[in-house]
């Protein structure tokens, strides 16, 4: 290899690595897709068809934050505010996890907190199991 390659393979190899942490953030621009849902006093009802692989996101309207309703491992649900309690980034799931992209906090699907900078939990309402639906408790 001449000098000339030789600098422009070590050009593109630096070029390659100062554009890939742009572009591994800019998963985190993407947006999460929620059902909107209607509150009707106080409440969400939320199908549990809705549930692809036991979750879904929700949007109900009136409420600030999109909302996470989930089946743990123990068959429990629980909605979770898809809102970090660190420094109010907006967390995804991934899998088993749930993740703040602003500044790494990582939960589990009961809102605990897994790793930190986050000290408290994620936010929850309650839920009642309804025949087929579920009831989530906002207001």
């Amino acid at each position: 290899m001449d000098r000339r390659n030789f600098l422009l393979a070590g050009c593109k190899a630096c070029a390659a690595m100062a554009a890939l942490p742009t572009i591994a953030s800019l998963e985190s621009c993407s947006s999460t897709k929620a059902a909107a849902m209607a509150v009707e006093n106080g409440v969400v009802t939320v199908p549990m068809s809705m549930l692809v692989n036991g979750s879904a996101v929700v949007n109900a309207n009136g409420v600030a934050d999109k909302i996470l309703v989930t089946k743990n491992a123990s068959g429990e649900y629980k909605a979770l505010v898809l809102n970090c309690t660190h420094k109010g980034g907006p967390v995804k799931q991934k899998g088993t996890e749930l993740s703040c992209s602003w500044h790494g906090s990582k939960f589990d699907l009961n809102g605990a907190v897994v790793n930190g900078p986050a000290k408290d939990p994620l936010k929850s309402y309650p839920v009642e199991v309804a025949g087929e639906n579920l009831k989530v408790k906002v207001a």
